[in-house]
Protein backbone atom coordinates (compact mmCIF):
# COMPACT_ATOMS: atom_id res chain seq x y z
CA UNK A 1 0.00 0.00 0.00
CA UNK A 2 1.19 3.50 -1.24
CA UNK A 3 1.54 6.96 1.04
CA UNK A 4 1.11 9.03 -1.35
CA UNK A 5 -1.09 11.67 0.61
CA UNK A 6 -0.91 12.77 3.85
CA UNK A 7 -3.93 13.75 5.67
CA UNK A 8 -4.30 15.69 9.39
CA UNK A 9 -7.98 15.09 10.87
CA UNK A 10 -8.67 17.29 13.93
CA UNK A 11 -11.87 16.77 16.00
CA UNK A 12 -13.73 14.49 18.20
CA UNK A 13 -14.00 11.23 18.07
CA UNK A 14 -11.76 10.41 15.76
CA UNK A 15 -11.68 6.65 16.07
CA UNK A 16 -15.39 6.27 15.05
CA UNK A 17 -14.07 8.01 11.91
CA UNK A 18 -11.50 6.09 11.04
CA UNK A 19 -13.44 2.88 11.33
CA UNK A 20 -16.46 4.11 9.05
CA UNK A 21 -13.85 4.86 6.49
CA UNK A 22 -12.13 1.10 6.85
CA UNK A 23 -16.22 0.03 6.58
CA UNK A 24 -16.52 2.09 3.43
CA UNK A 25 -13.44 0.55 1.42
CA UNK A 26 -10.54 2.67 2.89
CA UNK A 27 -6.93 1.33 3.71
CA UNK A 28 -4.87 2.95 5.22
CA UNK A 29 -0.57 2.78 5.27
CA UNK A 30 -0.23 4.82 8.53
CA UNK A 31 -2.26 6.36 11.64
CA UNK A 32 -1.15 7.84 14.31
CA UNK A 33 -2.11 10.19 17.16
CA UNK A 34 -0.52 13.97 16.78
CA UNK A 35 -2.53 16.09 19.66
CA UNK A 36 -5.57 15.01 21.75
CA UNK A 37 -8.15 15.91 18.85
CA UNK A 38 -5.54 15.63 15.98
CA UNK A 39 -4.79 12.36 13.69
CA UNK A 40 -1.91 11.92 11.02
CA UNK A 41 -2.93 9.42 8.66
CA UNK A 42 -1.48 8.15 5.39
CA UNK A 43 -2.98 7.03 2.20
CA UNK A 44 -3.64 6.17 -1.22
CA UNK A 45 -5.64 8.35 -3.51
CA UNK A 46 -9.25 6.69 -3.16
CA UNK A 47 -8.47 6.22 0.65
CA UNK A 48 -8.09 9.48 1.14
CA UNK A 49 -10.95 10.65 -1.20
CA UNK A 50 -13.62 8.76 1.16
CA UNK A 51 -12.06 10.00 4.05
CA UNK A 52 -12.14 13.47 3.08
CA UNK A 53 -15.80 12.50 1.85
CA UNK A 54 -16.73 11.33 5.84
CA UNK A 55 -15.24 14.76 7.45
CA UNK A 56 -17.12 16.86 5.05
CA UNK A 57 -20.29 15.12 5.94
CA UNK A 58 -19.55 15.14 9.87
CA UNK A 59 -17.55 18.92 9.97
CA UNK A 60 -14.16 17.99 10.76
CA UNK A 61 -11.67 19.61 9.37
CA UNK A 62 -9.51 17.74 7.14
CA UNK A 63 -5.92 19.14 5.84
CA UNK A 64 -3.85 17.37 2.61
CA UNK A 65 -0.23 18.19 4.34
CA UNK A 66 1.17 16.41 1.89
CA UNK A 67 0.94 14.63 -1.84
CA UNK A 68 3.07 12.33 -3.69
CA UNK A 69 3.05 9.64 -6.40
CA UNK A 70 2.82 10.43 -9.96
CA UNK A 71 -0.24 12.50 -9.98
CA UNK A 72 1.51 14.83 -7.29
CA UNK A 73 3.97 15.35 -10.22
CA UNK A 74 1.19 15.89 -12.74
CA UNK A 75 0.27 18.79 -10.46
CA UNK A 76 3.52 20.11 -9.93
CA UNK A 77 4.55 20.28 -13.60
CA UNK A 78 1.61 21.59 -14.34
CA UNK A 79 1.88 24.73 -11.87
CA UNK A 80 5.66 24.95 -13.18
CA UNK A 81 4.92 24.30 -17.18
CA UNK A 82 8.04 26.42 -17.82
CA UNK A 83 10.34 24.09 -15.83
CA UNK A 84 10.37 21.55 -18.99
CA UNK A 85 11.56 23.84 -21.57
CA UNK A 86 13.73 26.00 -19.23
CA UNK A 87 15.52 22.49 -18.69
CA UNK A 88 15.19 21.57 -22.38
CA UNK A 89 16.82 25.30 -23.13
CA UNK A 90 20.00 24.81 -20.38
CA UNK A 91 20.63 20.89 -22.10
CA UNK A 92 21.03 22.90 -25.28
CA UNK A 93 22.99 25.74 -24.16
CA UNK A 94 25.82 23.10 -21.98
CA UNK A 95 25.25 20.90 -25.31
CA UNK A 96 26.74 24.21 -27.51
CA UNK A 97 28.88 25.44 -25.06
CA UNK A 98 30.77 21.89 -24.82
CA UNK A 99 30.39 21.51 -28.29
CA UNK A 100 33.34 24.61 -28.68
CA UNK A 101 36.75 25.27 -27.53
CA UNK A 102 37.12 28.23 -25.26
CA UNK A 103 40.34 27.18 -23.56
CA UNK A 104 43.29 27.08 -25.80
CA UNK A 105 47.12 25.86 -23.68
CA UNK A 106 50.20 25.12 -24.58
CA UNK A 107 52.94 23.69 -22.76
CA UNK A 108 56.11 22.83 -23.13
CA UNK A 109 58.18 19.20 -21.36
CA UNK A 110 61.40 17.36 -21.99
CA UNK A 111 64.87 18.79 -20.64
CA UNK A 112 65.06 21.38 -22.92
CA UNK A 113 61.11 22.94 -22.34
CA UNK A 114 62.42 26.58 -21.15
CA UNK A 115 63.66 26.93 -24.93
CA UNK A 116 59.62 26.65 -25.94
CA UNK A 117 58.64 29.74 -27.83
CA UNK A 118 54.94 30.05 -26.48
CA UNK A 119 53.94 32.67 -28.89
CA UNK A 120 55.56 31.14 -32.22
CA UNK A 121 52.99 28.27 -31.23
CA UNK A 122 50.52 30.26 -30.72
CA UNK A 123 50.55 32.43 -34.27
CA UNK A 124 50.86 29.42 -35.83
CA UNK A 125 47.72 28.24 -34.80
CA UNK A 126 45.50 31.43 -35.40
CA UNK A 127 47.21 30.63 -38.97
CA UNK A 128 45.41 27.41 -39.33
CA UNK A 129 42.58 29.05 -38.17
CA UNK A 130 41.89 27.77 -34.02
CA UNK A 131 40.63 30.18 -32.45
CA UNK A 132 39.03 31.01 -29.11
CA UNK A 133 34.92 29.86 -29.65
CA UNK A 134 35.20 27.34 -32.43
CA UNK A 135 33.72 24.29 -32.81
CA UNK A 136 35.62 21.17 -31.43
CA UNK A 137 34.73 19.23 -34.62
CA UNK A 138 36.55 21.84 -36.78
CA UNK A 139 39.64 20.42 -34.85
CA UNK A 140 41.48 18.23 -37.13
CA UNK A 141 44.53 17.13 -34.49
CA UNK A 142 46.75 15.00 -36.63
CA UNK A 143 46.77 18.01 -39.55
CA UNK A 144 47.36 20.43 -36.69
CA UNK A 145 50.34 18.61 -35.29
CA UNK A 146 52.39 18.30 -39.11
CA UNK A 147 51.84 22.00 -39.17
CA UNK A 148 53.00 22.86 -35.98
CA UNK A 149 56.09 20.76 -36.20
CA UNK A 150 56.78 22.21 -40.17
CA UNK A 151 56.32 26.03 -39.04
CA UNK A 152 56.32 26.26 -35.29
CA UNK A 153 59.77 25.67 -34.76
CA UNK A 154 62.57 23.12 -33.78
CA UNK A 155 60.68 20.64 -31.86
CA UNK A 156 61.16 17.06 -31.50
CA UNK A 157 57.52 16.64 -30.41
CA UNK A 158 54.26 17.93 -30.70
CA UNK A 159 50.66 16.69 -29.61
CA UNK A 160 47.64 18.34 -30.12
CA UNK A 161 44.37 17.17 -28.57
CA UNK A 162 40.78 18.32 -27.06
CA UNK A 163 39.80 17.76 -23.46
CA UNK A 164 36.54 18.89 -23.48
CA UNK A 165 36.20 22.90 -23.68
CA UNK A 166 40.36 22.92 -23.71
CA UNK A 167 42.43 22.36 -26.60
CA UNK A 168 45.59 21.18 -25.37
CA UNK A 169 49.24 21.77 -27.19
CA UNK A 170 52.23 19.78 -26.20
CA UNK A 171 55.53 20.44 -27.15
CA UNK A 172 58.69 19.24 -26.68
CA UNK A 173 61.67 20.77 -28.03
CA UNK A 174 64.46 19.81 -29.75
CA UNK A 175 67.64 18.73 -27.71
CA UNK A 176 70.70 21.44 -28.76
CA UNK A 177 73.34 19.57 -29.84
CA UNK A 178 76.25 18.86 -27.92
CA UNK A 179 79.47 20.83 -28.71
CA UNK A 180 81.71 18.94 -31.20
CA UNK A 181 85.94 19.10 -30.07
CA UNK A 182 88.42 18.59 -32.65
CA UNK A 183 90.84 16.48 -30.72
CA UNK A 184 93.41 16.72 -33.14
CA UNK A 185 93.48 20.54 -32.49
CA UNK A 186 95.98 20.58 -29.83
CA UNK A 187 95.05 22.56 -27.02
CA UNK A 188 95.36 22.95 -22.77
CA UNK A 189 92.80 23.37 -20.19
CA UNK A 190 93.48 25.90 -17.72
CA UNK A 191 91.95 27.38 -14.65
CA UNK A 192 89.32 30.10 -14.95
CA UNK A 193 89.51 31.13 -10.98
CA UNK A 194 91.46 30.37 -8.20
CA UNK A 195 90.65 27.40 -5.95
CA UNK A 196 91.46 23.93 -4.38
CA UNK A 197 90.85 21.10 -6.45
CA UNK A 198 88.93 18.46 -5.25
CA UNK A 199 88.65 15.94 -8.45
CA UNK A 200 89.99 15.63 -11.90
CA UNK A 201 88.78 13.55 -14.87
CA UNK A 202 90.07 13.48 -18.11
CA UNK A 203 89.13 12.42 -21.34
CA UNK A 204 91.96 13.21 -23.48
CA UNK A 205 94.88 14.67 -22.62
CA UNK A 206 97.09 14.54 -19.18
CA UNK A 207 96.35 15.96 -15.90
CA UNK A 208 98.95 18.73 -14.53
CA UNK A 209 97.21 18.43 -11.15
CA UNK A 210 95.32 16.18 -8.98
CA UNK A 211 93.08 16.65 -5.84
CA UNK A 212 94.02 18.61 -2.72
CA UNK A 213 96.48 21.28 -4.88
CA UNK A 214 95.89 24.23 -4.68
CA UNK A 215 95.58 26.23 -8.30
CA UNK A 216 95.70 29.96 -9.40
CA UNK A 217 93.94 31.35 -12.57
CA UNK A 218 95.36 30.61 -15.69
CA UNK A 219 97.19 27.78 -14.21
CA UNK A 220 97.43 24.75 -16.19
CA UNK A 221 95.45 22.06 -15.28
CA UNK A 222 95.25 19.50 -18.16
CA UNK A 223 98.11 19.32 -20.68
CA UNK A 224 96.97 18.84 -24.48
CA UNK A 225 98.84 15.80 -25.22
CA UNK A 226 98.82 12.27 -25.49
CA UNK A 227 102.08 9.49 -25.60
CA UNK A 228 102.90 7.65 -28.69
CA UNK A 229 105.43 6.04 -27.07
CA UNK A 230 107.55 6.38 -24.22
CA UNK A 231 109.56 9.07 -25.59
CA UNK A 232 107.07 10.62 -28.04
CA UNK A 233 104.08 12.34 -27.51
CA UNK A 234 101.37 13.86 -30.30
CA UNK A 235 99.17 17.31 -29.42
CA UNK A 236 95.54 17.10 -29.19
CA UNK A 237 93.12 19.06 -27.71
CA UNK A 238 92.49 18.59 -23.82
CA UNK A 239 89.23 17.36 -22.87
CA UNK A 240 87.77 16.52 -18.67
CA UNK A 241 86.79 18.14 -16.14
CA UNK A 242 88.28 19.73 -12.99
CA UNK A 243 86.47 20.28 -10.18
CA UNK A 244 87.28 22.92 -7.29
CA UNK A 245 86.00 24.53 -4.36
CA UNK A 246 86.10 28.31 -4.35
CA UNK A 247 85.51 31.60 -3.09
CA UNK A 248 83.38 34.58 -3.97
CA UNK A 249 83.12 37.18 -1.49
CA UNK A 250 80.79 40.07 -0.98
CA UNK A 251 81.46 43.27 0.97
CA UNK A 252 79.31 46.12 2.99
CA UNK A 253 79.86 48.40 5.39
CA UNK A 254 78.05 51.48 7.55
CA UNK A 255 78.41 53.89 9.88
CA UNK A 256 78.09 53.23 13.31
CA UNK A 257 77.43 57.15 13.88
CA UNK A 258 76.37 59.84 12.02
CA UNK A 259 75.67 63.82 12.88
CA UNK A 260 72.27 64.73 12.02
CA UNK A 261 70.44 68.37 12.16
CA UNK A 262 67.91 68.79 15.18
CA UNK A 263 65.70 71.31 15.87
CA UNK A 264 66.47 73.32 19.34
CA UNK A 265 63.00 74.79 19.38
CA UNK A 266 63.91 78.43 18.79
CA UNK A 267 61.43 79.62 16.25
CA UNK A 268 61.23 82.84 13.71
CA UNK A 269 58.77 83.93 11.19
CA UNK A 270 58.58 86.17 8.44
CA UNK A 271 56.02 87.00 6.06
CA UNK A 272 55.11 89.09 2.51
CA UNK A 273 52.40 90.10 0.09
CA UNK A 274 52.98 88.61 -3.12
CA UNK A 275 51.40 89.26 -6.20
CA UNK A 276 52.52 88.47 -9.77
CA UNK A 277 56.45 88.82 -9.61
CA UNK A 278 55.87 91.76 -6.82
CA UNK A 279 56.13 91.41 -2.91
CA UNK A 280 55.53 93.09 0.43
CA UNK A 281 57.43 92.59 3.08
CA UNK A 282 54.86 92.04 6.47
CA UNK A 283 57.24 91.14 8.84
CA UNK A 284 60.96 90.27 9.19
CA UNK A 285 63.22 88.14 11.06
CA UNK A 286 66.83 87.69 11.06
CA UNK A 287 68.01 84.01 9.98
CA UNK A 288 69.86 81.08 12.15
CA UNK A 289 73.33 80.09 11.71
CA UNK A 290 71.59 77.04 11.40
CA UNK A 291 67.98 76.33 10.38
CA UNK A 292 65.86 74.66 8.61
CA UNK A 293 62.72 76.62 6.45
CA UNK A 294 59.51 75.61 5.52
CA UNK A 295 57.11 77.99 3.49
CA UNK A 296 53.44 78.07 3.18
CA UNK A 297 51.68 80.30 0.55
CA UNK A 298 48.34 81.13 1.84
CA UNK A 299 45.94 82.27 -1.18
CA UNK A 300 44.00 85.84 -0.50
CA UNK A 301 42.42 86.77 -3.65
CA UNK A 302 40.78 83.41 -4.10
CA UNK A 303 40.49 82.07 -8.10
CA UNK A 304 40.04 85.60 -9.54
CA UNK A 305 43.03 87.67 -8.25
CA UNK A 306 46.51 85.99 -7.92
CA UNK A 307 47.49 87.90 -4.73
CA UNK A 308 48.96 85.14 -1.70
CA UNK A 309 50.80 85.47 1.65
CA UNK A 310 53.80 84.04 1.93
CA UNK A 311 55.29 82.85 5.27
CA UNK A 312 58.51 80.73 6.14
CA UNK A 313 59.16 79.92 8.87
CA UNK A 314 62.80 79.39 10.25
CA UNK A 315 63.88 76.51 12.80
CA UNK A 316 66.87 76.75 14.23
CA UNK A 317 68.86 73.65 14.09
CA UNK A 318 72.14 71.90 16.03
CA UNK A 319 74.23 68.94 15.24
CA UNK A 320 73.89 65.71 17.29
CA UNK A 321 75.66 62.27 17.12
CA UNK A 322 73.55 59.42 16.72
CA UNK A 323 74.17 55.85 17.51
CA UNK A 324 73.06 53.02 14.89
CA UNK A 325 71.56 50.39 16.38
CA UNK A 326 74.75 47.76 15.88
CA UNK A 327 72.51 44.45 15.81
CA UNK A 328 69.48 46.02 12.89
CA UNK A 329 72.97 47.68 11.25
CA UNK A 330 74.51 44.52 10.71
CA UNK A 331 71.51 42.49 10.10
CA UNK A 332 71.14 45.05 6.89
CA UNK A 333 74.96 45.08 6.21
CA UNK A 334 74.82 40.86 6.17
CA UNK A 335 71.83 41.15 3.58
CA UNK A 336 73.92 43.60 1.55
CA UNK A 337 77.17 41.63 1.38
CA UNK A 338 75.39 38.51 0.30
CA UNK A 339 73.34 39.88 -2.40
CA UNK A 340 77.11 41.27 -3.37
CA UNK A 341 78.03 37.42 -3.56
CA UNK A 342 75.60 36.47 -5.32
CA UNK A 343 75.97 39.27 -7.85
CA UNK A 344 79.42 38.48 -8.47
CA UNK A 345 78.63 34.83 -8.56
CA UNK A 346 75.82 35.74 -11.69
CA UNK A 347 78.36 37.66 -13.76
CA UNK A 348 80.86 35.08 -13.63
CA UNK A 349 77.86 32.94 -15.18
CA UNK A 350 79.23 29.65 -13.60
CA UNK A 351 76.88 26.10 -12.89
CA UNK A 352 77.99 25.95 -8.73
CA UNK A 353 77.07 24.25 -6.05
CA UNK A 354 77.07 26.03 -2.29
CA UNK A 355 78.99 24.23 -0.13
CA UNK A 356 79.42 26.63 2.73
CA UNK A 357 78.42 30.23 3.24
CA UNK A 358 79.50 32.48 6.31
CA UNK A 359 79.67 35.95 7.67
CA UNK A 360 81.95 37.74 9.61
CA UNK A 361 82.12 41.67 10.31
CA UNK A 362 84.99 44.02 12.30
CA UNK A 363 84.87 47.38 13.21
CA UNK A 364 87.16 50.16 12.60
CA UNK A 365 86.40 53.50 13.79
CA UNK A 366 83.40 54.62 13.08
CA UNK A 367 82.67 52.07 10.32
CA UNK A 368 81.28 48.89 10.29
CA UNK A 369 82.20 46.19 7.90
CA UNK A 370 80.87 43.04 6.47
CA UNK A 371 81.99 40.20 4.93
CA UNK A 372 79.79 37.63 3.36
CA UNK A 373 81.44 34.44 1.61
CA UNK A 374 80.19 32.12 -0.68
CA UNK A 375 82.16 28.79 -0.96
CA UNK A 376 81.33 26.46 -4.05
CA UNK A 377 82.24 23.47 -5.71
CA UNK A 378 82.40 24.12 -9.90
CA UNK A 379 84.31 23.15 -12.99
CA UNK A 380 86.95 25.56 -13.17
CA UNK A 381 88.72 23.93 -16.65
CA UNK A 382 88.31 26.03 -19.58
CA UNK A 383 90.24 26.84 -22.77
CA UNK A 384 93.18 29.64 -22.75
CA UNK A 385 91.13 31.45 -25.64
CA UNK A 386 87.52 31.29 -23.20
CA UNK A 387 90.01 32.74 -19.93
CA UNK A 388 91.01 35.80 -22.27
Amino acid sequence: MNRDIRLRVEGSLLEKLIQRALREGARFARVRRAGPRAILVDADERSAAILQKLCERFWLDCRVLRRGGWAALADALRRRWTLAPGLALCALCCALFLSRVWLVDVSFTGPSAALGDERAIRACLEENGVAVGMPASRVDAELLQSELLAEAGDYSFVGVRCQGVRLLVEASPEVPAPKVYDLGYARDLVAARDGVVESVTVRSGHAAVQPGDTVRAGQLLIRGEEDLTKEETTPVGALGEVTARCWYEGRAEGALAETRLRRTGAARVESALRLLGFSLPLQECESFASEQVETQLLPVGGLFLPLEICRRAHYETAPVRVEADREQLKARLISLAEADARARLARDGVRWELAEMWTDAEVEGNTLRVRAVYEITTDIAVTRDALN
